[in-house]
């Protein structure tokens, strides 16, 4: 009964995680923790490797045997080699052109898995960033429409209080409780909403599935420089892109390789030392004019390819091929991103003056609200007209925090653009 317990316990699922992250913790850990990054570093990792496996044939390899045989009649060959007690042989590349090329691409390759690598962490960053934005405007929205919420029950109060008394229709009655339900469904939606996003983010960051995390907001998160024109953001742009860079890495790597195989026909020339030790039961000294035990050879083995065949021109044709592609796809990556920062800078310019003209017009719901309260007082308002405006002024706020989303948003995609997503982490 015990051991069954401790199997239900243990396959049970794991409690849901609730996690509560500032803008820059949650930027730390996607870093770290995110799935994406730890993918993209595997890969950086066997791109490394992939280096040692190019180096190989210019490091000595030693192989210690035997050829061990019974033999009757001639002494015949055993791997490359007379029949022995002890084998040893040592072989290593001293002039390898291909290979040599092929290195030198292998190296290439890291570099660019390394601008995979930081392309990877930007992206996670541009996702972490907009996910705790969604979090925190769907956690501040529906705060202040459960403030609607409130005011809202206390107005279907007054006017059915009011209807009771014969001074309203009960219209008004139907349309403040419609006002109200309205209201509660908007709620609903947002707490989805927030519950959705607070999940994707906790994926993102690398929980499981089932854990949230809560964007704890500062207020001055994304308080980031962006650049002064639209000229310097394109500037910027191009001097950072991962993605230009990567794509010159990749060019640089084929034209190794075309050379590699363009250079098939030279010659190759290897480092060769062996020694053996023979025995008299295979026969040597009756089938030789001498025989010696102990035997060794240090010597040097050139090949000249005079036929290396079709394959080596044909993949030297294949990549210079790709060469002309990933020229052409270059040329065509600068001119959108060229394209994109101007658009993103223009749009950051338009969701700014957005944002100033909702400031303005929520300013002036303020003043109306103070306004009706000096009039309550004198007896020139109604507690209706102060609920009404203290209804607009929740809209207002809404549509100024909208427009600040809106605009964090876009500073957030131009950051990405030019390179600086980067500084949120530390900011």
């Amino acid at each position: 009964m015990k051991y069954t317990a401790l199997l239900l316990l243990w396959a049970a699922p794991a409690a849901a995680e609730t996690v509560q992250l500032d803008l820059r913790a949650a930027l730390q850990r996607a870093l770290q923790q995110s799935p994406e990054v730890i993918l993209s570093r595997i890969d950086e990792a066997n791109a490394q490797q992939a280096i040692q496996v190019a180096r190989d044939p210019f490091f000595p390899k030693v192989v210690l045997g035997s050829g061990i045989a019974y033999t009757y009649g001639f002494p015949m060959s055993m791997d490359s080699g007379g029949p022995s007690l002890l084998q040893f042989k040592a072989v290593q590349s001293l002039i390898n052109r291909p290979q040599s090329y092929l290195l030198a691409k292998s190296k290439v390759d890291a570099k660019s898995a390394q601008q995979v690598v930081q392309m990877k962490r930007e992206e996670v960053l541009e996702k972490t960033a907009k996910l705790f934005l969604d979090a925190d405007r769907a956690a501040r929205n529906l705060k202040i429409v459960t403030g609607q919420i409130e005011n809202m029950e206390g107005v279907l109060a007054a006017v059915t209080a009011r209807r009771d008394e014969g001074r309203v229709l009960p219209i008004e009655v139907q349309r403040a409780d419609i006002n109200l339900k309205r209201a509660r469904q908007r709620a609903r939606i947002l707490g989805v909403e927030l519950k959705q996003t607070e999940h994707s983010l906790a994926f993102v960051l690398g929980y499981e599935s089932i854990d949230r995390v809560e964007a704890q907001s500062t207020g001055a998160g994304f308080d980031v420089s962006v650049a002064a024109d639209s000229e310097t953001a394109v500037r910027e742009a191009l001097e950072n892109s991962r993605e230009l860079k990567k794509l010159q890495s990749d060019l640089q790597a084929r034209n190794l390789e075309a050379q590699a195989n363009k250079t098939a026909w030279l010659p190759q020339v290897d480092l060769v030392a062996q020694y053996g030790l023979y025995s008299r039961f295979n026969n040597y000294d009756q089938y030789f004019s001498r025989f010696q035990q102990n035997n060794a050879q240090f010597g040097v083995s050139f090949k000249f390819p005079l036929v290396p065949g079709t394959a080596s021109s044909a993949l030297a044709a294949q990549a210079l091929n790709e060469v002309s592609r990933l020229r052409l796809q270059v040329s065509n990556t600068r001119n959108r991103i060229e394209m994109d920062t101007r658009k993103l800078y223009e749009d950051l310019q338009l969701q700014k003056e957005g944002r100033d003209l909702a400031r303005q017009d929520l300013e002036v719901a303020r003043d109306q609200i103070n306004l009706f309260l000096a009039q309550l007082e004198e007896g020139k308002a109604t507690r209706r007209q102060v609920e009404e405006s203290r209804f607009l002024e929740a809209e207002k706020w809404l549509a100024y925090w909208d427009a600040q989303y809106y605009f964090d948003r876009a500073r957030i995609s131009l950051l990405a653009v030019t390179g600086s997503l980067m500084t949120l982490a530390s900011n």
